[in-house]
C-alpha cells in the first residue's frame, strides 16, 4: 500500500519514483547512519568500533555459489559497491531476520552484559571457529543466552564485533572459557 502511495505521489507530481529498497538495503541504510560513527568503551577495557564491513557478519548475510544448493556466508567486497550506492537486491541472498531485528540492541549488549569471557573456539580456520577474542553475554528468558563477539583486528587497528546471535547455556558452555573474566552484580540492572 505504501509503494501503491509512492507510486501515486511520483506520477502526480511528473517524477519518477525511486525504486523501493530491499530490506537488506534498509538494515544496511539504518545500521551505516545510526551504528557505524560509534564506539564504545567496554567493561573490559575496549573500544568497540561498527564498520559497514562488518554488517555481513552480524546479520549473517549469505548466498548461493553458481550451481549449488548450499548457502554460503558473504565476504564484504561482494556486495559492498551495492550495498554502498543504495542498489542491493535481495535476489539470491538471505539473511537471519532476528539478527537484523537485535542489531541495534547489540550497543546495550556490549555496555551492560551479564558476563564477558574469553572465546575458546576463536583462532585458526575450521568448522566451529567463530572469530572473537571476548565473547560478551547478556541472559534471557527461557535458557536463551544473547551473545556478541569481538576482538582487535590488527588490519584496521580497531576492535571490533565479528558476530552476534542467540544461542543457549550448553552451546555456550562449548566455546566459553570458565570462570567468566567479568560477571554482573545480580542486583545490578
Amino acid at each position: 500500500m505504501a509503494n501503491d502511495f509512492r507510486l501515486e505521489l511520483a506520477t502526480a507530481l511528473g517524477i519518477q519514483a525511486a525504486p523501493s529498497l530491499c530490506a537488506i538495503q534498509v538494515a544496511y541504510n539504518t545500521y551505516t547512519r545510526k551504528m557505524c560513527p560509534l564506539a564504545i568503551d567496554t567493561l573490559l577495557p575496549e573500544t568497540v568500533c561498527f564498520l559497514p564491513e562488518n554488517f555481513p557478519h552480524l546479520v549473517k548475510l549469505q548466498t548461493q555459489l553458481s550451481g549449488s544448493t548450499n548457502w554460503v556466508n558473504v565476504k564484504w567486497g561482494l556486495v559492498a559497491p551495492q550495498l554502498e550506492q543504495v542498489t542491493f537486491s535481495d535476489t539470491g541472498y538471505r539473511c537471519d531476520p532476528r539478527r537484523v531485528h537485535a542489531l541495534h540492541g547489540i550497543l546495550h549488549l556490549l555496555r551492560r552484559p551479564h558476563r564477558i569471557h574469553r572465546n575458546l573456539r576463536h583462532g585458526s580456520r575450521a568448522p566451529g571457529i567463530i572469530r572473537g577474542e571476548h565473547i560478551y553475554v547478556r541472559i534471557l528468558p527461557k535458557n536463551e543466552q544473547w551473545v556478541a563477539f569481538t576482538l582487535f583486528d590488527k588490519r584496521l587497528g580497531k576492535s571490533v564485533v565479528t558476530s552476534s546471535f542467540y544461542t543457549n547455556e550448553q552451546w555456550l558452555a562449548s566455546c566459553a572459557e570458565m570462570p567468566a573474566i567479568y560477571i554482573r552484580n545480580p542486583g545490578t540492572p
